[in-house]
Order: C-alpha cells, then structure tokens, then sequence
C-alpha cells in the first residue's frame, strides 16, 4: 500500500478527491489529512507518507511555501499539486516538471495520475529537487492578488514599475505583483533595464527609435541616453 497525505483547506473538494481516490480500488492508503500548510507539514514529518496531494492556494501559506518548512531529507514523496489555476499555468506547471491534477478533478486524469506513481521504476525527486526545477525550466511564480502563477520568462514581454508594484506584460494578459522593478532586474539574462520604470525583454524588440523602442506587439517603451548604447551593443552581440 502506498501511504498519502491530502492537504487542502477546503473540505468538500479535499473530501472529494479521498472518495475518488478509494473508488479506484488501487493500492493508496490515506494515513492523514491537512487544512493547511503547516497543518499538512506537521504530517509529513510525523507520517511521512509516500504521495503528498497539495493545494496551490492557500490562506496564509500557498502551497508552494512548502520548501520552505521542511529540511531537504524531509521531502522524499511525490508531490502532486492539486489547482484550479487557468491554461497558462497549467502550462509551466508541465514544463517544471511537476505533476498535477486540475479541479475539478476528472476521474480519468485521477487514474492516470495513480497509476503513473504505481508503475514509476526511476527514483523519486524530492520536493527540493522539484521546486528548485522552475529555475532549471526558466519558470518564474508570481504572487498577486488572485494567487500565485506560473509564467515562462521566454514570454515576458516588458515589466513596467507601478509605484511599488511591477506589472508583467505577456503575449495575451498583465499580471501585478506586489515588488519593485529592481527586484526582477537580473532575473534573466534577456531581461534588459532599459529605463528607470522598464524592463524589456530583448527577444521581443523589433527596432529602437530615438527614445523608445518598438516591442514585436507594436508596443512602445521609452529607453534612457544612458541605456541606449549598451542596449544597442548587447543587440549587436546577440
């Protein structure tokens, strides 16, 4: 029997997924229950169970804080994130490796999930190893006001100072999260500061035009004199 843990701080769909996971008469056995992070952490510790099912969002602690509450050889079970989180997400959750299961959960999704940890012959990362991947596939979490994302740093457009807030420009949606510019500044080598309230992400500049530059979606953001020159050498070096 593999022994798991569920940690959600919503009852019905917690209670939801135990009931799907006992219908599928597979080998899983629950040993506990968490209503929130550091609820589910003291269970790990004490239960050490084999697969973790996490929720994202989260009162409090989300869900991916949990690296932060557990020593490196604390975390050797699957970690499978329970969300509600849109397509793009969805997306980068893929790219980082992590496994997941969508809510509302679908059953055969379930059984695929259950039966991947069942058949798995390679050994398991942990949690450390799997958090720290995001950085390994150029994938950034960004905390806003309707929980956290993740986006690939390929697709930042442009990020924009707003006050102390800093707004990530994407292909098709903005996101706003609550620090400053200069903390993203050297987060990615193709991420240029090109203007005390701008970055930009070279991969999408079409052109400079005195002052500005001309982004591929045709959007405008100012460069400073002081910037231009390095921003026109590092082009040249690409």
């Amino acid at each position: 029997m593999i022994d798991y843990i569920v940690i959600d701080d919503e009852t019905n769909p917690r209670e939801l997924l135990i009931y799907s996971i006992e219908l599928t008469k597979l080998p899983f056995n629950l040993v506990g229950q968490g209503k929130n992070l550091l609820e589910g952490v003291e269970l790990i510790k004490k239960l050490k169970p084999q697969v973790v099912f996490l929720d994202i969002q989260m009162p409090v602690h989300n869900g991916l804080k949990i690296k932060e509450f557990l020593k490196e050889d604390e975390t050797n079970f699957t970690l499978i994130f329970v969300t509600a989180f849109d397509q793009y997400t969805i997306q980068a959750i893929r790219l980082s490796a992590f496994d997941y299961l969508l809510k509302p959960i679908d059953d055969s999704e379930l059984n695929e999930c259950l039966n991947r940890i069942l058949t798995q012959n390679k050994k398991q990362e942990n949690v450390f190893q799997q958090l720290n991947s995001i950085e390994d596939k150029n994938v950034l979490v960004l905390n806003t006001h309707s929980g956290s994302y993740f986006i690939n740093i390929t697709d930042i457009l442009a990020i924009t100072a707003d006050g102390m807030y800093s707004q990530f420009q994407l292909e098709d949606y903005n996101l706003v999260t609550s620090k400053p510019l200069k903390f993203y500044e050297d987060l990615h080598p193709n991420l240029f500061r090109c203007h005390r309230s701008y970055i930009v992400n070279t991969d999408y500049i079409k052109r400079i035009e005195g002052g500005k530059i001309i982004l591929t979606n045709n959007k405008e953001v100012p460069i400073s004199r002081q910037k231009k020159a390095k921003l026109i050498n590092l082009l040249k070096a690409l």
